[in-house]
């Protein structure tokens, strides 16, 4: 039970450290599944009050098992984001990003650091904090500007 929450805990670290820039929308699922984790985490508790005071003020609608079942859902839906992002963050970067995470960088290093990023193979989460790094330095149009899309 204690590898879930960690599974989790990571998410939560990955989804504060992916960069929310458009640019990334079409190049990532990564970037969709944090806006929607994002926007369930503040939405979802107004709808869980929302159907717990409908409960309480109108018996005849909603009976409590219901409620309890819309309830426990309605929860299970940013912590389902959360651990599919904590999962994300674990894995390895595919093959064909390696050139592009080693371009980027090069270019915020300037230096050459492909040996070393083909050693290490990097994660998900290396490739967040890298273009989080890139995006605060070079700005919103830093994948534009050096021309790495």
């Amino acid at each position: 039970m204690n590898l879930f929450f960690d599974v989790v805990r990571q998410g939560d670290l990955y989804l504060k450290n992916w960069p929310k820039q458009k640019t990334l929308n079409c190049l990532f699922v990564d970037s969709k599944v944090a806006f929607y984790t994002r926007l369930s985490i503040k939405v979802i508790p107004a709808f869980i009050m929302l159907i717990i005071s409908l409960n309480m003020f109108f018996p005849a609608m909603l009976d409590w098992p219901a409620t309890a079942t819309l309830v426990l859902f309605l929860m299970g839906l940013p912590v389902q984001g959360l651990y599919w992002l904590g999962k994300r963050s674990a894995t390895f970067l595919p093959n064909q990003l390696l050139p592009w995470y080693a371009a980027i960088e090069k270019t915020l290093n300037n230096q050459s650091t492909k040996e070393r990023v083909m050693a290490q193979r990097p994660r998900y989460l290396d490739l967040a904090l890298l273009l989080k790094n890139a995006f605060k330095r070079g700005g919103d149009n830093f994948l534009q500007n050096n021309e790495l899309i």
